[in-house]
């Protein structure tokens, strides 16, 4: 296709933090005129064949609840499919995007990029530095050299961050950092406080995503006090889930898209801003040369 493939993705099993990555990036390439389109796999979705359009309000048990959270979040065309070839060729056909960014894919077979973008997570770290089976790599550290750039979250040094996790690379390297927490009520999604606004109350804090202690640990440093309940990553929850949480709720974007609809009262939902002005500008200088080549 004439339309430039962005690829977003990590070589390290669990949550490095990218699907922020791309929402911010997304973010940026609006502002700066493009049209993107946004591809993902949709994981832990029931409608496991074919390709899918998600909208805000899509049942997240059918297309993933990731997609869903980034449908509203982005405002843009999104499309799921397990073969994302077949999403890419969905959403430049569908819609006038100029740009498609894919969610995950870096080992993908057979999925056409022009850029490809590795995520790590510095509080994460690559662990033993094994491939599966013996450790959480997705494959061997040395590929990090067939990617277009390395962004690191979690830190506001992001060379160093990969000499402590023993990774050498010539390519670019972007830091991407998480910065202020809003919250909204889910029935305002406009109006939004600080984090800090709630300190001294109490909440039943939910958490269905691969790293919780990152989230817990941010509204203990505002002072909420928090009753800790944690869920596997794309836990599907269930009226007896919320029944049994209590209330109010607390919790992250990508979970509330599922408790939202299961909760008989509003819940307070926790926005995270990223910051990766660096890395935006430099993917939008990439797609500028490419549309004038």
């Amino acid at each position: 296709s004439q339309v430039p493939v962005v690829v977003i993705g990590n070589i390290v099993l669990g949550g490095t933090g990218k699907t922020p990555v791309v929402t911010n990036l997304v973010t940026a390439l609006r502002a700066a005129g493009f049209s993107p389109g946004i591809v993902s796999r949709g994981y832990g979705r029931s409608g496991r064949t074919g390709t899918r359009a998600v909208t805000p309000y899509s049942d997240p048990v059918e297309v993933g609840d990731e997609p869903v959270m980034l449908a509203a979040q982005c405002g843009v065309p999104l499309i799921v499919g397990a073969r994302r070839r077949d999403a890419v060729h969905r959403v430049i056909h569908d819609h006038s995007v100029d740009v498609v960014v894919c969610d995950d894919g870096l080992q993908h077979e057979g999925l056409g990029r022009d850029l490809s973008i590795c995520v790590f997570s510095a509080t994460q770290g690559i662990g033993n530095g094994q491939v599966l089976p013996f450790g959480p790599l997705r494959e061997p550290l040395d590929v990090v050299n067939d990617y277009d750039a390395v962004v690191v979250r979690h830190t506001d040094d992001a060379e160093a961050a990969l000499v402590h996790m023993g990774v050498s690379i010539q390519q670019p390297v972007f830091q991407s950092l998480n910065g202020s927490l809003a919250v909204y009520r889910s029935d305002q999604p406009d109006t939004r406080w600080p984090l800090t606004h709630f300190s001294g109350q109490t909440f039943q804090a939910v958490a269905g995503i691969a790293n919780p202690k990152v989230f817990f640990d941010g509204l203990q440093d505002a002072g909420l006090l928090i009753t800790e309940h944690v869920f596997a990553d794309h836990h599907a929850y269930t009226e007896d889930d919320v029944a049994l949480l209590g209330e109010p709720l607390i919790t992250t974007e990508k979970d509330a898209v599922k408790l939202v609809h299961l909760s008989p009262s509003p819940i307070w939902v926790v926005a995270l801003e990223t910051e990766q002005a660096a890395l935006n500008a430099w993917v939008i200088a990439q797609l500028q040369q490419w549309s004038t080549a």
